[in-house]
């Protein structure tokens, strides 16, 4: 069967997917919180993190349902509602709760003096806003751990909206090839895509400061380039089998991991969304709570870390997975769900 064949509908494991990889940058983070970022599962071996693999999951993801959404709704106001809706609304509440709530609770200063400080209010609009920057402290707040960072998660963020950006300014591009905007749109994204691959090898073989973000759009348009040759991918467990075993020998050779990883990650990725049916499709019926413990595990650990002295690693796994998941379970129930819904009284 071809991915066209499977890629209907909303009964897929993408939930799951994602939640997986929102709790494997949780994991990824539980370490470098207590310990170090040096102390990072993977990091020694391969110079990559469980929480950098999750990301790479995330755009993977986001480029192939994002480019089925704007080839959908063809219409650039509609696609820039739904992405607000999807985004903004629980980066508000999250900003606000930290800012407002936490801040207050945990700081060092004077109420007054953090209140009538502009830095809480920068915070709020920045961290909501996202694309004018991100502010990522506190008056006061978490000062003493090692890690002064309120929200270290959120970093991504600006490059995901970027990422939208950049695929809706190719579509309207691809609308002045008036003969054919879906051939145009097809050849400027594979084209794209195979430069910012190219750029995310070079990169970082020469440890340039800014490869990842050849590595974000890589992974982004990797999955847009999917949903648009959507009829010419097999869906083989061969070929899932092939691209498990050739991710393995990079494993095993750490040199070769970054030429073979972003060759085989996206298969893997889509795989696995699709493939695997029965139980785990239950999953579903839960609700998306990847995007709440993206946004608040984080400073649920960096709480953790102030608030109890000599927390271990494992048990920060634990607990901060525990704290999380309820705040991305109201999160989601509260502020996405809701937000969600006015796409389609708008529609």
């Amino acid at each position: 069967m071809r991915l066209s064949q499977y890629a209907t509908g909303r009964d897929n494991n993408f939930n799951l997917v994602r939640f997986a990889a929102a709790f494997a940058v949780l994991w990824s983070h539980s370490y470098a919180i207590v310990l170090s970022p040096a102390f990072e599962p993977w990091v020694q071996w391969l110079g990559y993190t469980p929480g950098g693999v999750a990301v790479d999951v995330f755009f993977i993801t986001s480029g192939f349902l994002v480019t089925a959404s704007l080839l959908r709704l063809d219409n650039f106001k509609a696609f820039v509602r739904a992405r607000a809706l999807r985004i903004f609304p629980a980066l508000f509440v999250m900003s606000i709760l930290l800012a407002l709530v936490m801040g207050p609770l945990v700081t060092t200063v004077p109420l007054n003096e953090y209140f009538s400080d502009w830095a809480v209010w920068k915070f709020i609009w920045k961290n909501t806003t996202v694309l004018t920057g991100l502010k990522y402290s506190l008056p006061g707040v978490f000062e003493s751990n090692s890690m002064q960072v309120i929200n270290g998660s959120l970093w991504t963020l600006p490059f995901e909206l970027r990422c939208y950006l950049t695929l809706a300014l190719v579509w309207w591009v691809a609308g002045f090839v008036k003969s054919d905007k879906a051939r145009a749109f097809t050849r400027i994204v594979i084209v794209g895509t195979a430069l910012m691959l190219l750029s995310f090898w070079i990169a970082h073989a020469q440890a340039y400061k800014h490869w990842h973000t050849f590595r974000l759009f890589f992974f982004f348009f990797c999955g847009a380039g999917m949903w648009i040759y959507r009829d010419r991918i097999p869906m083989s467990g061969k070929l899932f089998a092939a691209a498990c075993a050739l991710l393995v020998v990079g494993i095993w050779q750490p040199r070769a991991f970054f030429w073979v990883y972003p060759l085989t990650a996206p298969y893997i990725v889509m795989w696995l969304a699709y493939v695997p049916g029965g139980w785990i499709r239950k999953f579903n019926k839960l609700g998306d709570y990847s995007y709440g413990i993206y946004i608040y595990a984080f400073p649920m650990q960096q709480l953790l870390v102030s608030t109890i002295p000599g927390i271990t690693p494992e048990q920060m796994i634990a607990a901060s997975g525990a704290g999380t998941i309820a705040l991305a379970v109201l999160s989601w129930h509260l502020v996405e769900k809701p937000a969600l819904a006015r796409k389609k009284v708008s529609a």
